[in-house]
């Protein structure tokens, strides 16, 4: 699977290489999967930590602000929401992550 990963920041989007992508993740990112637990259970990728979108309001106290959020769902929809719902919170390294 070929991986991009685009930076959330407002309307624009940055893509970032697959390389970048993986390093990323290597130092330190956290991959946070915003679907339903019964998604997650049927097909996470490893490493990722299971935020429900529903829930992502308070449960991303568990995620460090000073480390980049990868995120991934259902959709870019539901990504995208839940970039802006964390940079209201004070995360500032957001990305989404797709497939490509």
């Amino acid at each position: 699977m070929n991986l991009a990963l685009p930076m959330m920041r407002c309307a624009s989007a940055e893509t970032l290489p697959s390389e970048q992508a993986r390093h990323l993740m290597a130092s330190g990112g956290q991959l946070v999967d915003i679907r339903a637990p019964a998604d997650f259970g049927r097909d996470a990728l490893p490493g990722a930590l299971n935020l429900p979108i529903e829930a992502l309001s308070w449960k991303h106290r568990s995620l460090s602000r000073q480390r980049p959020v990868i995120l991934y769902g259902r959709d870019g929809v539901h990504c995208h929401h839940a970039a802006r719902m964390l940079a209201g919170r004070g995360f500032s390294a957001i990305y989404q992550l797709r497939s490509a």
